[in-house]
């Protein structure tokens, strides 16, 4: 690429964020009607230059991506969302399914002399089932809580800093 013409300059999430984020307090300040708002935040989450983003600031005060003193911060990496927890009074009832439908299904093979032998494999399937949900359950709690104690270790690691003034 020569000739003299400047190369566009490449974005990535960060800046985008950003954007987003100064297209909000402007839309918030009343700066921005709700049409012109969606229509600048849609640009700027598909922006891949730095001009893209300038286009959306030009009629706008600061804060803009081009402020004075503006550093971009790195984007904050955001925590998976949670599966849906299952209530406990679900939890129960599935509980007493799964421990109740074994003992029903003998008794009902053993009454009908094995015949429909092919019902053992109904407790067999709603066992496993269950079983692999409360592992993957089980998982997730222990993630989040290891993630939360690490949160909380990291807050506590720093240094007080002494008050500047």
């Amino acid at each position: 690429m020569s000739g003299g013409y400047p190369v566009p300059q490449r974005i990535g999430d960060a800046e985008r964020d950003q954007a987003a984020q100064f297209l909000q307090d402007h839309h918030a300040q009343g700066r921005l009607d709700p049409a012109e708002f969606d229509e600048r935040l849609t640009a700027a989450l598909q922006a891949k230059t730095q001009a893209d983003l300038d286009r959306l600031f030009t009629d706008l005060p600061s804060p803009t991506p081009r402020s004075p003193g503006q550093a971009v911060e790195p984007a904050k990496p955001q925590p998976a969302t949670p599966a849906v927890p299952v209530s406990k009074r679900v939890w129960g009832a599935m509980d007493v399914v799964a421990g109740a439908i074994w003992p029903i299904t003998l008794i009902a093979l053993f009454a009908l002399r094995w015949h429909p032998w092919y019902l053992i494999f109904i407790p067999i399937i709603v066992s496993s089932i269950w079983g692999r949900r409360r592992a993957q359950e089980n998982a997730e709690r222990e993630r989040l809580e290891a993630e939360r104690k690490r949160q909380l270790d990291q807050g506590d690691s720093g240094p007080a800093q002494p008050p500047v003034g």
